[in-house]
């Protein structure tokens, strides 16, 4: 029987295709919820006239199913790895126009991590197959930057709008449902005190902190998907969950950062 064994150098090649994964599962899944909870966005669109300027056709409905098309184009393009450096130039148009029209807080500030992530694929501009990983360590920073500012911001905005994630904690994080205001207030400083702390380990640069502190941020990403976030902007933070992974395998490995 044929079998083939990946050397170790094609293993970490391999691996520098993680980001891009992450990417087109965040399309993927914004992509298939235009279909799924069609109603919802319909409802939505309806709702912001802002959006309604980019939209291809009056039919709201027909729109979304549009947007839900070309998101799903996108992710079958990221995860084929066709052209990349066009796709990936294409995902950051895409993600402008979100972030002009859905703005805060659907697509604001998270969408700025994926902004990082689709950055670094047009900068080195290759799949696995065909990449070397010292092309990837020369903008790591790419993504580290956009995902500190990502956790700066949210940190900005847990205090800011302390009250609107009060109410939203209190409703429907399975951690904090039920808990008095005063007690969610604490938890939300708590939170503010974290965010500041990751974003600026990983802002830093250094290596002996930053590789641990991407650990921390991925595990806080997690975390964040499960009790902090609401639904809709978990697409994102999956996306950059993978993508803090990743550079926390380059930073112990590579000794990068």
């Amino acid at each position: 029987m044929f079998s083939y064994t990946l050397s170790v150098k094609q293993y970490s090649n391999y691996l520098n295709d993680i980001p891009r994964y992450g990417l087109g599962i965040v399309f993927l899944w914004f992509g298939i919820d235009k279909f799924i909870i069609h109603e919802f966005y319909l409802t939505w669109f309806s709702a912001t006239e802002r959006v309604r300027v980019f939209l291809p056709f009056e039919d709201l409905s027909l729109s979304i199913y549009v947007i839900g098309i070309v998101e799903l184009v996108f992710a079958a393009l990221l995860f084929t790895g066709v052209k990349i450096r066009w796709v990936s130039v294409g995902v950051i148009i895409f993600l402008l126009v979100i972030l002009l029209t859905a703005q805060y807080p659907s697509s604001f500030p998270q969408d700025i991590g994926l902004l990082g992530i689709a950055g670094l694929l047009v900068l080195t501009n290759v799949t696995w197959k065909k990449a070397e990983t010292e092309k990837f360590l020369k903008f790591l920073w790419v993504i580290r930057y956009s995902i500190a500012a990502v956790l700066f911001l949210w940190a900005a905005d847990h205090i800011v709008n302390i009250n609107r994630h009060i109410g939203w904690l209190q409703l429907s994080s399975p951690l904090t449902r039920g808990l008095a205001a005063n007690e969610v207030n604490s938890f939300l400083v708590a939170i503010f005190v974290v965010e500041m702390v990751l974003g600026g380990m990983i802002a830093l640069g250094k290596v002996s902190l930053t590789k641990f502190a991407l650990v921390a941020v991925t595990i806080f990403f997690v975390f964040a998907m499960v009790a902090l976030a609401p639904p809709l902007n978990n697409h994102q933070t999956l996306g950059l969950a993978f993508a803090t992974a990743w550079l926390a395998f380059m930073a112990h490995r590579k000794n990068r950062v």
